[in-house]
């Protein structure tokens, strides 16, 4: 076992059993642990991105989209939803069906979808009022490191180069699976925190797209609105939504 964990009730969210529990690291390692798998995903895509691509384009004679997204992209974002799964059995004792219940995939919470609905719309119009995104992207593309390359899927609109079944199955994966990793499996793991551990949540969600920093470094408000959602609700679906509606803004 990587590190020791306490049992913590996290109760009182609709839908939740009286003997729901998430479990919290409480060495300085575990906690550090918990940490590094916020941004471990992050940049093995950023590291893969720019040593593997081109090799996958020739060995499978594939475009630039099918190797960064479907290929890449795709394999990063299933091992986070795996990894989700994997992880809750073997550090927390929790079965697969057990998890998938505990983070909401058996039940309908109106209430987190409403909400899901009305953060999205404050995650578009808070930027465009205050109008500090196109600042931060500047900031961003200044540093070589995070710059995005001219072969990066972000700068070719690489989805609208895929099949559709490709580019659906791929939007998905990134949906699901992140929400599944980040919210469904790490976040509660935060708690040591303190009460505002969501925001560190949501800023580590932010920090993990180093594979694409000037796209979704300066959109750090949608990252916090779904650890809020989470906090709030505890519901995967709700997150989902979120997360789908905030890819889908131009």
């Amino acid at each position: 076992m990587m590190a020791r964990w306490a049992a913590h009730d996290i109760g009182g969210v609709p839908g939740a059993d009286s003997q729901r529990t998430t479990w919290q690291p409480q060495s300085m390692f575990a906690r550090a642990a918990v940490v590094a798998l916020h941004l471990a995903p992050g940049l093995l895509a950023y590291v893969l991105l720019r040593s593997v691509r081109q090799p996958l384009e020739r060995l499978l004679a594939a475009s630039s989209a099918e190797a960064q997204i479907g290929l890449i992209m795709t394999g990063v974002m299933l091992l986070m939803g795996t990894g989700a799964i994997v992880f809750a059995r073997l550090l927390d004792g929790i079965g697969p069906r057990a998890f998938l219940q505990r983070i909401g995939l058996n039940r309908f919470d109106p209430v987190g979808l409403t909400l899901a609905i009305v953060m999205s719309a404050l995650v578009f119009i808070v930027p465009a009022i205050l109008d500090y995104e196109d600042d931060l992207r500047r900031l961003v593309e200044d540093v070589d490191w995070l710059a995005l390359p001219a072969w990066h899927f972000q700068r070719i609109n690489g989805f609208t180069q895929l099949s559709p079944l490709i580019g659906g199955f791929a939007l998905a994966a990134n949906v699901v699976c992140e929400e599944m990793w980040f919210r469904g499996y790490l976040q509660d793991k935060l708690s040591f925190l303190g009460r505002f551990s969501w925001m560190a949540g949501g800023l580590l969600f932010t920090l993990y797209h180093v594979f694409e920093a000037p796209v979704v470094y300066p959109g750090f408000l949608g990252a916090l609105a779904l650890a809020a959602l989470w906090a709030l609700r505890r519901d995967i679906w709700s997150c989902i939504l979120l997360h789908a509606l905030l890819n889908a803004s131009p």
